[in-house]
């Protein structure tokens, strides 16, 4: 492997566990402040609402400027600062804006990223595993830290670890002008938030090749899309699924918590439940080969439902540890086989409108109304009760899954729709 492989190794590694170290005992961090259960969920909410819009806009930044590197060292110094001065703040209305300014420099660094290193050929998923062992690790390592010294080390440890991507970049830049590959190319949103949602995971096998911007041949794609009753069905389904995997990274640590585990402990279920998706990940193609990718998921979705209910019984702490494997075996499917469901109901000139209208409906507006949701049953109840309504929401999706037919074979879908 050449030195640009391992400059992109350094880069996820780094950037994905600042975010590790940082996301999930944001929640906890908040609550030793003084913060409600309803704010809680306003602040993660507010986050992935600014990231919705903050994708598409630097994407178009990045098309835009003579040199793309710039604009992500950019978004990588800005989340720095952002992180250190967070350390400061303790009112609530000062502490949402700046987490919400800090999201929309934060979130397009991932998609950025993903994009840039598919512009450089490197192998990509050989690249992209990286992320997911530098989330597991960055949040292992900061659980051990606050649990020694205090919560507050999360912010200052998330700044640490933009900071070193950021010298990486640097340098990678600088090879670059000695000959290296220019990483300069056209990112459309499209393809931003396809990777940006398939964070820590490999693209379907072939899916990189398919993505391709369509707006000005195929202006009002979504009419066609939304036509499309697989496609919608599918949507639905889905987005009583995506949600709670998301939102779980804040509530989980509540959860822990609450049953007699410590903050320590917090790190290393995290660190074991992120670890175990890898090979999920690795798994799925396979296994989908076998049972074919409907009823995959369909397995999937009802193992998520089923964790969920188990939670909220209140397991004891060695118990969810131990457990660790079933997020692998939910997050390492879902996460890749869906993606390449929708992919399977829509023309390939529409796959990356078909993408965006998925991650936007099902994953990012989903992950919203779980965060909201979940803060104002946590502020009343506690993480058992967040951990039902995230077992009934999952089973609702599993319901319309099935009413809808959705397990059954991508073929069959095909001749119904001629």
């Amino acid at each position: 492997m050449g030195k640009k492989y391992y400059s992109f190794v350094g880069i996820y590694i780094f950037t994905f566990a600042a975010i590790g170290m940082m996301l999930p005992l944001l929640g906890q961090y908040m609550a030793s402040i003084g913060f409600s259960g309803v704010q809680i969920g306003v602040v993660t909410a507010t986050g992935t609402a600014v990231g919705i819009g903050a994708s598409p806009f630097w994407g178009y930044c990045s098309h835009h400027s003579k040199d793309s590197t710039r604009v992500l060292m950019l978004l990588l110094i800005s989340a720095t600062l952002l992180m250190l001065s967070i350390v400061f703040l303790k009112q609530y209305l000062l502490f949402l804006l700046v987490y919400a300014a800090f999201s929309f420099f934060q979130t397009p660094i991932m998609p950025l990223t993903d994009a840039m290193s598919l512009q450089a050929k490197v192998p990509f998923g050989a690249v992209r595993k990286w992320g997911a062992i530098g989330f597991a690790a960055g949040v292992f390592l900061s659980g051990q830290l606050a649990d020694a010294t205090g919560l507050v080390i999360i912010f200052p440890l998330c700044a640490f670890g933009y900071m070193v991507a950021w010298t990486i970049m640097i340098r990678l830049k600088m090879k670059r002008n000695q000959g290296i590959d220019s990483v300069e190319s056209y990112v459309s949103s499209q393809e931003i938030n396809v990777m940006e949602a398939v964070a820590g995971s490999y693209p379907p096998e072939g899916l990189q090749s398919q993505i391709k911007p369509h707006y000005e041949k195929n202006q009002g794609s979504y009419l066609v899309l939304i036509r499309n009753k697989k496609l919608m069905a599918l949507l639905a389904a889905a987005f009583f699924i995506c949600g709670t995997n998301v939102a779980n990274n804040t509530y989980f640590g509540f959860l822990y918590k609450d049953v007699g585990g410590s903050i320590a402990g917090i790190g290393i279920a995290f660190l074991l439940m992120c670890g175990s998706e890898a090979p999920f990940m690795a798994w799925a193609h396979r296994l989908s080969s076998k049972f074919t990718m409907e009823k995959m998921i369909l397995f999937s979705m009802i193992v998520s439902a089923l964790r969920y209910l188990w939670y909220s019984s209140g397991p004891a702490p060695s118990l969810l540890i131990g457990t660790f494997f079933l997020q692998g075996m939910v997050n390492g499917i879902v996460l890749v086989e869906l993606v390449r469901y929708v992919a399977s109901l829509v023309d390939p000139a529409l796959i990356g409108m078909a993408m965006s209208l998925y991650y936007a409906i099902s994953s990012s507006c989903s992950s919203i109304a779980c965060q909201l949701i979940g803060g104002a049953i946590l502020e009343h109840y506690s993480g058992k009760e967040v951990y039902l309504f995230f077992s009934l929401y999952n089973l609702i999706g599993v319901l319309l899954y099935i009413i809808f037919g959705l397990y059954r074979s991508n073929r069959n879908h095909r001749k119904e729709d001629k």
